[in-house]
Protein backbone atom coordinates (compact mmCIF):
# COMPACT_ATOMS: atom_id res chain seq x y z
CA UNK A 1 0.00 0.00 0.00
CA UNK A 2 1.25 3.43 -0.88
CA UNK A 3 1.97 5.87 1.97
CA UNK A 4 -0.32 8.89 2.04
CA UNK A 5 0.51 12.08 3.90
CA UNK A 6 -2.12 13.16 6.44
CA UNK A 7 -3.43 16.01 4.26
CA UNK A 8 -3.63 13.73 1.21
CA UNK A 9 -5.53 11.15 3.24
CA UNK A 10 -7.93 13.82 4.52
CA UNK A 11 -8.54 15.01 0.95
CA UNK A 12 -9.16 11.43 -0.18
CA UNK A 13 -11.66 10.83 2.63
CA UNK A 14 -13.43 14.10 1.87
CA UNK A 15 -13.72 13.06 -1.79
CA UNK A 16 -15.36 9.80 -0.66
CA UNK A 17 -17.89 11.74 1.44
CA UNK A 18 -18.68 14.02 -1.53
CA UNK A 19 -19.03 11.01 -3.86
CA UNK A 20 -21.50 9.53 -1.37
CA UNK A 21 -23.54 12.74 -1.50
CA UNK A 22 -22.57 13.94 1.97
CA UNK A 23 -21.81 17.61 2.31
CA UNK A 24 -19.95 19.61 4.88
CA UNK A 25 -19.69 18.43 8.46
CA UNK A 26 -18.00 15.15 7.59
CA UNK A 27 -14.30 14.47 8.05
CA UNK A 28 -11.93 11.66 8.87
CA UNK A 29 -12.42 12.62 12.51
CA UNK A 30 -16.20 12.29 12.29
CA UNK A 31 -15.69 8.85 10.75
CA UNK A 32 -13.43 7.82 13.65
CA UNK A 33 -15.97 9.17 16.12
CA UNK A 34 -18.77 7.16 14.52
CA UNK A 35 -16.61 4.03 14.44
CA UNK A 36 -15.64 4.43 18.12
CA UNK A 37 -19.22 5.13 19.22
CA UNK A 38 -20.58 2.11 17.40
CA UNK A 39 -17.93 -0.16 18.90
CA UNK A 40 -18.86 0.98 22.42
CA UNK A 41 -22.59 0.64 21.65
CA UNK A 42 -21.94 -2.95 20.56
CA UNK A 43 -20.33 -3.71 23.91
CA UNK A 44 -16.63 -3.46 23.11
CA UNK A 45 -14.36 -2.17 25.86
CA UNK A 46 -12.85 1.30 25.86
CA UNK A 47 -9.44 -0.37 25.79
CA UNK A 48 -10.35 -2.10 22.52
CA UNK A 49 -11.63 1.15 21.05
CA UNK A 50 -8.47 2.93 22.20
CA UNK A 51 -6.29 0.49 20.25
CA UNK A 52 -8.49 0.46 17.15
CA UNK A 53 -8.67 4.24 16.79
CA UNK A 54 -4.99 4.69 17.58
CA UNK A 55 -4.98 6.63 20.85
CA UNK A 56 -2.05 6.11 23.21
CA UNK A 57 -4.06 7.00 26.34
CA UNK A 58 -7.50 5.75 27.31
CA UNK A 59 -8.57 9.18 28.56
CA UNK A 60 -8.33 10.39 24.95
CA UNK A 61 -11.11 8.01 23.87
CA UNK A 62 -14.07 9.63 25.65
CA UNK A 63 -14.03 12.86 23.59
CA UNK A 64 -14.33 10.69 20.46
CA UNK A 65 -17.61 9.12 21.56
CA UNK A 66 -21.05 10.35 20.60
CA UNK A 67 -23.96 9.19 22.74
CA UNK A 68 -27.39 9.61 21.21
CA UNK A 69 -30.44 10.79 23.14
CA UNK A 70 -32.01 7.38 22.46
CA UNK A 71 -29.04 5.62 24.07
CA UNK A 72 -29.29 7.88 27.11
CA UNK A 73 -33.03 7.19 27.49
CA UNK A 74 -32.48 3.43 27.11
CA UNK A 75 -29.71 3.45 29.73
CA UNK A 76 -31.92 5.25 32.24
CA UNK A 77 -34.88 2.97 31.47
CA UNK A 78 -32.69 -0.11 32.04
CA UNK A 79 -31.82 0.87 35.62
CA UNK A 80 -33.57 -1.45 38.05
CA UNK A 81 -34.58 0.68 41.03
CA UNK A 82 -36.13 -2.21 42.96
CA UNK A 83 -32.80 -3.81 43.96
Amino acid sequence: MEYLAADSLQNYIMSLYRAAGLGSGYSSHSGRRTFASRLVAQGHSLETVQVLIGHSHIDHVAPCLDVSQRELREAVAAVNLSD
